[in-house]
Order: C-alpha cells, then sequence, then structure tokens
C-alpha cells in the first residue's frame, strides 16, 4: 500500500485526470473523446473502444483498462510517475499515449 496521505493522493489524481483530461481537447471527438466524470476519465476511440482511468482510493493507486487488460499504478514519489504495480516498469500516461497512438494514430501530448 502506498504512503501517500489521503489529501496527497486526490491531489496526484485530480491532476493526473485533468491532464489526460486536456490532452483530448484538440482530438476529433469522432477518433478519440474523453469525459470526466465522477472521479474517472473515459476515453472513447472510434466511437467503440473505452480506456477508462480510474482512482482506486483502498490501495491509493489509478487503474486503467483498454479492451481485455487492466493495469494498476502506485506513486512513485521519487520518479514523479505513475507506475505499473507489478514493478515492470511500465508509466501510466506513457501507456495512454502508446494505447492512443494504437487505436487511433494520434500522438497525445501528455
Amino acid at each position: 500500500m502506498s504512503t501517500l496521505t489521503e489529501k496527497a493522493y486526490r491531489d496526484l489524481l485530480d491532476n493526473t485526470l485533468a491532464r489526460i483530461d486536456r490532452a483530448f481537447d484538440d482530438a476529433d471527438p469522432d477518433v478519440a473523446e474523453s469525459n470526466l466524470s465522477q472521479g474517472a476519465l473515459t476515453v472513447v476511440f472510434g466511437g467503440k473502444h473505452r480506456l477508462i482511468v480510474s482512482p482506486q482510493p483502498s490501495p491509493r493507486q489509478l487503474w486503467l483498462a483498454f479492451r481485455d487488460r487492466a493495469w494498476h499504478f502506485d506513486w512513485n514519489a521519487d520518479t514523479q510517475q505513475w507506475l505499473d504495480d507489478r514493478g515492470e516498469g511500465v508509466e501510466a500516461l506513457a501507456l495512454i499515449r502508446k494505447l492512443t497512438r494504437e487505436a487511433t494514430g494520434i500522438d497525445v501530448a501528455l
């Protein structure tokens, strides 16, 4: 479990979700459209595939789901990044960029 305080976790989470949401502001909504609602962010690619980024308060993690896969991320204070909890070196924002590029062909600046 993370050593983040609840407030620190919420602040990081709010900033991360807002950053991801803003990255899709200029995207054609027929290609990629983001929606931040009730604390979770959903990006719909091409009107059909959903990328879901959601908070998990108990373990103080950020979860990401796309198609048939899910990832769990812990905040790493040393690198200032959300890193996968399996120790595979997957960083949340880099993964979102990769999945977006694969699904739509567009690059988002995160």
